[in-house]
């Protein structure tokens, strides 16, 4: 078994389940604050909670979708750069694999910006749990992570060839 092509394969994955990191956290996050949207609010504004926490969640569906084709498109570069390691392959892997920690760190942007704090008269960041913007953090840091050292092995293997 060949060491270096499954901590390649391994990383890719890892990179590419970001996404579907992103999509649990943020939906478990929205279950919590949705229960939360009782106690000192009015009745009106739980309806409006209820509506914002909605939007919510079709703001983290949009942006999981669209990471989700990021990793497709990252993982099959990623494929294709398996079968034959070239100096272009990697550039252009480098290049998606760029694109990709750019998205992700704009859905992390926009989702403390967009979802925690919509312009209306509710504070959703209030409900929101203490862990959620930090998991968010450690998702995108473990994505470079995973692409860092996918990448690096995929250099090693075409230096070595």
């Amino acid at each position: 078994m060949d060491l270096r092509r499954l901590t390649r394969r391994t990383a890719l994955w890892c990179a590419a389940a970001a996404p579907l990191l992103y999509a649990v956290v943020s939906l478990t996050a929205l279950q919590v604050a949705a229960r939360q949207t009782g106690g000192p609010l009015t009745e009106g504004m739980v309806e409006r909670a209820d509506t914002q926490l909605a939007s919510a969640g079709g703001w983290t569906g949009g942006f999981a979708l669209v990471l989700a084709a990021e990793a497709a498109v990252l993982v099959a570069s990623g494929g294709r750069l398996n079968r034959r390691s070239t100096a272009g392959g990697l550039v252009l892997c480098a290049a998606v694999g760029m694109v990709y920690l750019t998205s992700l760190a704009l859905v992390v942007s926009a989702t403390h910006v967009i979802v925690l704090y919509p312009s209306g008269d509710i504070d959703l960041g209030l409900l929101f749990p203490g862990w959620y913007f930090p998991a968010l953090i450690v998702i995108a840091v473990m994505t470079a992570a995973a692409l860092v050292v996918w990448l690096a092995a995929a250099v090693r293997d075409a230096s070595a060839a």
